[in-house]
C-alpha cells in the first residue's frame, strides 16, 4: 500500500532521537547511485555512516546498510519486530515503506552512526524519510516523469514534490542538468522556504572534465559531481581531493545499473549479460546511449530479457531500446518481498509490445515466469553477439592476500609518521613494515596479469570504522601505488585488480574471507588456483602451513599445498623468521611469547572454533562486523561450501571427505 504523509511516521519514531546527521536525496533517476557514492567517501574518510535505499535488490535488509556492509539479518529482523509491535500497539496503521524507514532509522540510532545517507522513496515532500530533523545536506538529482498518480500529472508537479526535502539553513545540491521548467521551481521554492542555498556541479567545471576525461558516462558524470560537492559540503574539514576519492570511486558498483552479470551460476556455462533496471522513459533513454555506444557497434542485434511491473510507460522505455533487427523475450517475476503492491507486466503484452517496434515475431519467446527459460533463449539467441557474449579464458585465478595489521587514518607524510597510525604499543616501529607488506603486495600484482590483490581486515579499532583493508588501500592510493600516478594508464589495470576484504578479525579469516570475496568479485563463478599470501615472514608455519592446511583440507607437508599457495614475508625490525627477537624492548618479547602461544592455540584448533580463539574475534569485534562466510543463504548454496552458523554469529568450515571448491 502506498499512502504518502509524516503523520503515522512521525508517531513510530516519536521515542527515536535522531542522534546522526542525514544527507538527503530524492529525484527520479540517479539518486540510488548518488547515495551509493556518497556512503563510500564517508566510509573512506573514516566516518561511521548508514545508507538506506529503496527498494531492496535481495533481502529486505539488504536496503540498509551500515559502513558498506548490508545489516545483519539478525539486527534487522530483532528491530523491525520492535518497530511493528510499536505500529499495533498504537494503533498506527503504518504502511510497508514506513514501517521500514523507521526500522533503519532505528537501527542507525541503536548503533551510533554519524551520518546517514537516505533515499527518498517516492516524491519527497510527504515521503516517509522527510520525517528527519538533522539534515547537513539535500541533493536533487535528475526529474522525470514518473509515478503521476501520485506525485502529479507534469513535470513541474513532481519537481515540486521532490523539492519539498529542501530545509532552510541547509544547502542543497541540484543537478542542473534538469530541464530549466524543473530548475525554476526548484528555485522557486527555495525562495519561499527561504535561507536555503543551492549549488550547482557543473559550476565545477574542471571537476566535470576529469571525470568525463576518466570515461564516465555523462549521467554517471552528473551523479558523482552531485555526490562529490554534497559531500565537500556535508563534511567540510575532510580530504575532497579527487586523486584520493576517484579510485575508491571507481571500485563501486551499483547493482542493477549498468552491471555486468556472468551467467555461469545460473547456465552452467560463461556468458557475460548486462543488467540494467531502467524503469522509466529517462533511464531507459540512459540505456539505450550506452548500449548505443557499446554494443550496437559490433552488432545490430541485441537480445533483450525483460520484465516489467504493471502500471509502468513500457512504450515509452521500449521506444529507446527496441530496434527490429532485435530480440526479445520476456518473463514474469514473482511476488516481491515487502511490497505486495508491485506486480508483474504479463510477458505477452511485453512481447506484443516490441513487435509493435518492428520485432519480428520469431525472434521473441514468451517465458512466462521462468526466469531460467528465460535466460537460456537469450543465451542461445545471442550466440556471441551483444548484450551477451562470452568471458575469455584469461580470467582471474591468482589471489593475493595483504594482511592487515594497523590502521592508517591519513596524514601529511602519506603513512611514513608513525603518529598518523592507530597501532597497539607493543607494534612501535612496525608501521614501515606495513608500508613494505603493501608495496609487495602491489609489486606481485604487477608481475601476473590474471592475478587479484585482495586487501583485508575488518574495523578493529573503537577509534575509527576505518578497516584496515581500506586504511592499507587509502595509503597505497596515497602513495601513488608507490610508482604509478592514479591517473596513469599503467596503474588502471592495477587499480581495477585491487579489492577490499573488511570483515576479517583474525589472520585465518584474513585467508577464508578473501577466497570467498574472490569468488565473490569473479562473478561468483570460479575460485583462485593459487594464493600468494604476504604478511610477516615469522608467521608463515601458522598461514601457510596451519591456516591454508585447514582451509584447504589438506595436511602441511602436501606437495598440493606448497603447489597453491605462496608467501612473501617482511619481519619487523629485531624479528628473525623464527620469531626470536634481539635488541627490543620488553613488551615486544612479551608480544613474541604471545605469538608463540597462539601457535600451539591454532595447533590444537585449526579452525578457530573454541572460546580462546573465537573470544579473541569477538574482543575485536567492536563495530559489530557481520562474521558470516556469505551474506544469503542463495550465495552459500551457490557457493558449494559446507559451512554451519554458530550462536556467536559466526560461520565456520565442516569437515568432510570431499574437497572444498577452492581445492578441487
Amino acid at each position: 500500500m502506498i499512502d504518502l504523509g509524516l503523520a503515522r511516521i512521525g508517531r513510530l519514531l516519536q521515542h527515536t532521537p535522531q542522534t546522526w546527521q542525514a544527507i538527503h536525496v530524492a529525484g527520479t533517476n540517479g539518486k540510488g547511485s548518488i547515495c551509493a557514492y556518497l556512503s563510500a567517501m564517508l566510509n573512506a574518510s573514516g566516518v561511521s555512516c548508514a545508507r538506506f535505499t529503496s527498494p531492496h535488490l535481495i533481502d529486505r535488509w539488504d536496503c540498509i546498510t551500515i559502513n558498506e556492509k548490508p545489516v545483519s539479518e539478525t539486527i534487522f529482523r530483532q528491530v523491525e519486530g520492535l518497530v511493528k509491535q510499536r505500529d499495533q500497539d498504537e494503533k498506527i496503521g503504518a504502511t510497508e515503506f514506513e514501517l521500514l524507514a523507521a526500522t533503519a532509522f532505528e537501527i542507525f540510532h541503536r548503533l551510533k552512526v554519524e551520518y546517514g545517507v537516505i533515499e527518498v522513496g517516492l516524491g519527497g515532500k510527504l515521503d516517509a524519510t522527510n520525517i528527519m530533523k538533522q539534515k547537513s545536506v539535500t541533493v536533487i538529482a535528475k526529474i522525470g516523469l514518473d509515478h503521476q498518480s501520485f506525485l502529479g500529472d507534469t513535470i513541474e508537479e513532481i519537481a515540486l514534490q521532490k523539492a519539498g526535502i529542501i530545509r532552510s539553513g541547509v544547502p542543497c545540491v541540484v543537478d542542473d542538468s534538469n530541464e530549466p521548467k524543473v530548475l525554476k521551481v526548484i528555485q522557486d521554492h527555495a525562495k519561499e522556504v527561504g535561507g536555503v542555498q543551492l549549488h550547482y556541479p557543473s559550476s565545477d567545471s574542471a571537476l566535470v572534465q576529469v571525470l568525463t576525461e576518466e570515461g564516465y558516462e555523462p549521467h554517471q558524470v552528473q551523479n558523482l559531481a552531485c555526490a562529490l560537492l554534497a559531500f565537500r559540503l556535508a563534511c567540510p574539514d575532510f580530504d575532497h581531493s579527487l586523486s584520493r576519492l576517484l579510485p575508491l570511486v571507481k571500485q563501486l558498483q551499483w547493482p542493477g545499473r549498468l552491471q555486468r552479470i556472468d551467467l555461469f551460476p545460473i547456465l552452467g556455462r560463461h556468458q557475460e549479460a548486462l543488467l540494467d533496471g531502467a524503469h522509466n522513459s529517462q533511464s531507459a533513454e540512459v540505456l539505450a546511449e550506452y548500449v548505443n555506444k557499446h554494443y550496437r557497434p559490433r552488432s545490430q542485434s541485441i537480445t533483450w530479457v525483460l520484465a516489467a511491473s504493471k502500471g509502468k510507460d513500457v512504450d515509452s522505455i521500449m521506444s529507446h531500446n527496441i530496434q527490429p533487427s532485435d530480440q526479445v523475450t520476456a518473463v514474469r517475476f514473482g511476488s516481491v518481498d515487502g511490497m505486495p503492491w508491485v506486480k508483474a507486466e504479463d510477458p505477452a503484452t511485453l512481447i506484443n509490445q516490441a513487435i509493435c517496434y518492428g520485432v519480428d515475431t520469431k525472434n521473441t519467446y514468451d517465458s512466462g515466469d521462468d526466469v531460467r527459460a528465460a535466460l537460456e533463449w537469450a543465451s542461445k539467441s545471442a550466440g556471441d553477439r551483444p548484450i551477451n557474449h562470452m568471458i575469455t579464458s584469461q580470467s582471474p585465478n591468482h589471489l593475493i592476500i595483504v594482511c592487515g595489521h594497523a590502521i592508517w587514518l591519513g596524514g601529511p607524510s602519506n603513512g611514513w609518521d608513525e603518529s598518523e597510525w592507530l597501532i597497539e604499543s607493543y607494534k612501535k616501529g612496525e608501521t614501515p613494515t606495513f608500508i613494505a607488506h603493501i608495496k609487495a603486495g602491489i609489486e606481485e600484482l604487477a608481475k601476473d596479469d590474471r592475478a587479484v590483490l585482495m586487501f583485508s581486515g575488518g574495523p578493529t579499532r573503537p577509534e575509527t570504522p576505518l578497516s584496515e583493508a581500506q586504511s592499507y588501500y587509502n595509503l597505497a592510493l596515497a602513495n601513488s601505488f608507490f610508482g604509478l600516478s592514479p591517473s596513469s594508464p599503467a596503474a588502471a589495470p592495477l587499480m581495477d585488480r585491487i579489492h577490499l576484504e573488511e570483515r576479517a578479525l583474525d589472520s585465518y579469516y584474513n585467508i577464508l574471507f578473501s577466497l570467498v570475496q574472490f569468488w565473490r568479485v569473479n562473478y561468483h563463478s570460479s575460485w583462485p588456483e593459487r594464493l600468494t599470501i604476504v604478511s610477516h615472514a615469522f608467521k608463515r608455519n601458522r598461514l601457510v602451513d596451519g591456516h591454508c592446511a585447514a582451509i584447504y583440507g589438506l595436511d602441511p607437508d602436501d606437495e598440493e599445498l606448497k603447489r597453491r599457495v605462496g608467501f612473501v614475508g617482511v619481519n619487523p625490525p629485531g624479528v628473525d623468521d623464527g620469531g626470536a627477537v634481539e635488541g627490543v624492548g620488553n613488551e615486544k618479547k612479551e608480544a613474541m611469547q604471545g605469538v608463540q602461544l597462539a601457535m600451539g592455540q591454532w595447533a590444537d584448533d585449526p579452525h578457530g572454533v573454541g572460546e580462546e580463539l573465537a573470544g579473541k574475534r569477538r574482543a575485536r569485534n567492536c563495530w559489530g562486523v557481520d562474521q558470516w562466510l556469505f551474506f544469503n543463504e542463495h550465495e552459500r548454496r551457490m557457493s558449494g561450501v559446507e559451512s554451519r552458523l554458530l550462536e556467536d554469529g559466526s560461520e565456520v568450515l565442516v569437515d568432510g571427505d570431499e574437497k572444498r571448491p577452492w581445492a578441487r
